[in-house]
């Protein structure tokens, strides 16, 4: 929905699905850490700029308003301290390079908790110039955002990240819908419509309370005709009918008065509130097609929730089995739009940017590779307008921006003028751990590749020609990597990292093969040091072997209690913020000695009850004796800090890795172990994540595959 008193069914049903689990295994609740009060010395940071953009090589200037600041801080996205300095009635940042920041205000009294030292904050981000005029201008503050005051159009348009939602509160009433929507489409037209010619951009309407009003629908479909090609009847209908009755009582009249107003506008539907089997909603899709929906429809629109989740495998998993449901009903080649769906950076009462920033562009580039370009997938909401059930928005109170911003506006510059060609294959072994796409048009070529869930990736590429590649960082900041007898490294994190081809260049990723798997092989056994019951529940299926059956396990797919991946009990009793002071381990048996000197895990996305590694060594058996061949300390970058734009109390820069590609000198053996010192509170990376009331968990072990090679 759209209205900012009313909750939709698909956050409702995001909410039931997500947070009841958590909340029936015994942990935190998730509004538990909000803060509402600012700091009794709270000041107020305005730098005059829409939501706190700068271009490089302008000046970063933030006047101070309240009652005292004496020093700030200013970080990165990934948490690193760039700049520090007084503060007094305004402070000057340094230079900075094109990135996602933010600001950090203090005085000198302690006044108290939550907000010790903190008298202020603010989000910003730093966009490389735009000497091609692919964008448009960055608006005045005083321009409208439209959108019930939950907008911000011009934004939006201003970082090319795609199409506003425009929409209709009350088809009964045409006339008032015409007057609010006038200067929305207005907007669009002159900021979003004219830029990135090649890739189609087009405007749509939604009907989120429905169009049961035929009369009023067909008026502002008259009046928005030679503006808006896509329309889009009610928000989440499964809500509300079954998908047929839905199909025949409003999915169709509404496709015949919008196409007896013109037949070359599309209609769009039936934009229920997930693809994936959870609750029964693949079914209810299937109902709609079953009963003609598809006749009705120009474009299949649906929302995204707990389809994608920060996990690569489960977008995947979802959108091809949505394919082959659309492949049945005789609409495999329909256009698709997502038209619903955010990522928090402020996960509750605590602030993950890191979070928003994985999930969205793991969203973005398996939605490119399925046909659902960036202009056809909704990121949502626009600004934080007070409905902290659901605080996904990418502009906070205060109009400072979360990092998906500045990440959509790297994404729209590279791939702007282009469109996807194709898809990298990284070999038998590679797959399940990174993502690569070309993309071309007119004088432009580009390769795009990502990590799954590898903050510390790395690719080794071939390259046709040249001794050089220029490559682009997920925020915009360039490099050239040497490429030395056609062959060159390439690190990939856990955010899109853009190599710009020369003409005529060309790369292919070598192929990832290890050999066979020897955690696949017959014979092979697990165990660990826990009892085997799951912690959350003891009629859940826990069995060990969930290990080495080569399936990534995601309870979020289909929701069903024999779905999560293998969790060790061995801490169920230690909930201190401190590390255990006992190892838990897992071990996995394979059936003779053989040579082994690859160990992949796979942990699972940090998110409510599951987890990942943060220390752990991978071991070996040598006759009897466990030998450390590699160490793994991820740091946790987390640390309590009272944010007033949020009202949130920890600040979480966590990287959220959860694959570990390990390699080591060869070893013969026939036993490798995970010991492991220390482990993520499920989606919180520390005790504190949980105080504050952040989606976590217990602090146990969660594994979803362990993988084993040798030559």
């Amino acid at each position: 929905m759209m209205k900012i008193s009313r909750l939709s069914f698909g956050l409702i049903l995001f909410l039931y699905l997500t947070t009841a689990f958590i909340i029936v295994q015994g942990t935190a609740s998730y509004a538990g850490g909000w803060s509402w009060k600012t700091p009794p010395n709270g000041v107020t940071l305005d730098n005059g700029k829409r939501a706190m953009i700068f271009t490089v090589h302008e000046p970063i200037i933030f006047t101070i308003k309240g009652m005292s600041a004496t020093h700030y801080k200013v970080r990165d996205y990934y948490g690193a301290i760039v700049d520090k300095g007084p503060a007094a009635t305004s402070l000057t940042v340094k230079p900075l390079p094109p990135g996602w920041y933010k600001l950090y205000v203090y005085g000198d009294v302690d006044q108290g908790d939550p907000w010790g030292k903190s008298v202020g904050d603010a989000c910003f981000a730093v966009f490389r110039a735009d000497p091609d005029h692919h964008f448009p201008a960055l608006a005045d503050k005083s321009v409208p955002g439209g959108m019930d005051g939950t907008g911000d159009q011009p934004t939006r348009d201003y970082s090319g990240m795609g199409p506003e939602r425009l929409s209709v509160q009350d088809a009964s009433k045409p006339d008032d819908a015409i007057k609010d929507l006038d200067p929305q489409v207005a907007v669009d037209k002159s900021l979003y419509l004219p830029y990135d010619p090649l890739r189609k951009r087009a405007l749509m309407i939604a009907f989120p309370n429905g169009t049961k009003d035929i009369g009023g629908v067909r008026k502002i479909v008259e009046h928005f005709q030679n503006d808006v090609e896509y329309w889009e009847p009610r928000n989440e209908p499964n809500g509300g009918s079954s998908g047929a009755d839905f199909a025949n009582n409003e999915m169709k009249p509404f496709y015949d008065t919008v196409k007896s107003v013109n037949p070359h506008l599309k209609v769009m539907g039936p934009g229920a509130v997930t693809i994936t089997p959870a609750g029964n909603l693949l079914g209810w899709t299937e109902d709609f097609l079953k009963a003609g929906g598809g006749k009705s429809i120009d474009a299949f629109s649906f929302h995204a929730y707990n389809s994608v989740n920060g996990d690569v495998e489960m977008a995947r998993h979802a959108l091809n089995v949505l394919q082959e449901l659309l492949t049945k009903y005789g609409i495999g080649n329909i256009e698709k739009w997502q038209t619903e769906q955010g990522y928090f950076a402020a996960v509750y009462g605590s602030f993950q940017p890191r979070l928003q920033g994985r999930w969205l562009m793991d969203q973005m580039m398996v939605y490119e590779q399925y046909g659902i370009p960036k202009e056809h997938n909704h990121v949502w909401y626009d600004m934080s307008h007070g409905f902290w059930d659901f605080p996904t928005w990418w502009e906070n109170d205060g109009g400072g921006v979360n990092p998906a911003v500045p990440l959509m506006r790297v994404w729209a510059e590279e791939l702007y003028g282009t469109n996807y060609t194709g898809k990298f294959d990284f070999g038998p072994a590679g797959d399940e751990q990174y993502l690569g796409s070309t993309f071309a048009g007119p004088g432009k070529n580009l390769a795009i590749f990502l990590s799954a869930g590898d903050p510390y990736g790395a690719i080794s590429l071939h390259v046709n020609r040249g001794t050089k590649l220029h490559v682009i960082s997920p925020l915009g900041v360039p490099q050239d990597i040497a490429v030395k007898n056609g062959r060159c490294v390439l690190g990939v994190s856990e955010l899109p990292v853009y190599v710009e081809l020369a003409p005529g260049q060309v790369v292919q990723p070598l192929p990832m093969d290890f050999g066979p798997n020897l955690a696949r092989q017959s014979g092979v056994t697990a165990r660990a040091s826990g009892t085997g019951v799951s912690p959350y529940d003891k009629n859940d299926n826990n069995d060990i072997s969930k290990l080495t059956n080569g399936v990534l396990e995601n309870w979020y797919y289909a929701q069903q209690k024999d779905e999560h991946p293998f969790v060790d009990d061995t801490w169920r009793d230690w909930s201190a913020a401190a590390p255990p002071p006992t190892p838990a381990w897992v071990q996995i048996n394979i059936p003779a000695a053989t040579k082994v000197d690859r160990v992949v895990v796979f942990a699972a996305p940090p998110w409510q009850s599951q987890g990942s590694l943060l220390d752990f060594e991978l071991q070996y058996d040598d006759n009897g004796q466990w030998k450390t061949v590699r160490t793994v300390l991820e740091p946790a970058n987390t640390f309590k800090v009272y944010s007033s734009a949020t009202r949130t109390t920890v600040d979480s820069y966590y990287s959220d890795r959860w694959v570990f590609p390990l390699t080591f000198p060869s070893v013969t053996t026939a036993k490798i172990r995970l010991l492991v010192h220390d482990a993520t509170f499920g989606g919180g990376a520390t005790k504190d994540v949980v105080d504050a009331g952040g989606q976590t968990g217990l602090r146990e072990i969660c594994l979803r595959e362990v993988e084993i090679y040798g030559r």
